[in-house]
């Protein structure tokens, strides 16, 4: 596979070859691997369809629920959410499911912040809560004729980046 990331040693990665399966990044904190154990169980058949690409803690969860491999990246310690961001400024990523962790350091914010930044940005579809993510699930991931990328609407990244900016403001005033 070529790619300009560099993958943890040992990844493996789901080859499918479908014109509709999608390429999707789930990010998931420490206090959200209860939800998304339930949730990729839940939606395994439908997961199990896509090429799934995770943060090496979140993949072991993927990889045990769903039975199957899924393209790993390093530790969100170790420089995970950079390789997702430049995965996403490539244009290697149509989907990011997005399980908040409220509780997340702000040394984290930072590279976080890049990635739904970036996702913005490009324009992929981004998952933060359950009614999104339920949405994205039935609508986009089980119609096999339904592209991942939408139009783009004049103003909304910057009104995005703005938003996103003063939640990182408001997350620090508030840890002060």
């Amino acid at each position: 596979m070529n790619s300009l990331i560099t993958l943890k040693p040992g990844c493996m990665n789901k080859q499918i070859n479908t014109p509709a399966a999608k390429r999707i990044a789930v990010v998931a904190g420490n206090n959200k691997r209860k939800d998304l154990v339930e949730w990729s169980y839940f939606n395994n058949d439908i997961l199990n369809q896509h090429r799934l690409t995770a943060i090496d803690e979140t993949a072991d969860v993927l990889e045990g629920t769903l039975n199957g491999p899924v393209n790993r990246l390093f530790t969100r310690d170790t420089g995970g959410y950079q390789q997702l961001a430049t995965l996403i400024e490539n244009g290697k990523i149509d989907i990011l499911f997005f399980f908040a962790d409220p509780s997340m350091n702000n040394d984290k914010d930072t590279d976080l912040k890049k990635v739904l930044l970036v996702a913005a940005k490009k324009n992929i579809m981004v998952a933060c809560n359950e009614a999104t993510t339920e949405l994205v699930m039935t609508s986009v991931l089980q119609r096999k004729d339904h592209p991942a990328r939408l139009r783009s609407y004049p103003g909304f990244l910057k009104q995005t980046v703005s938003f996103i900016n003063q939640l990182a403001l408001k997350h620090s005033a508030a840890a002060m």
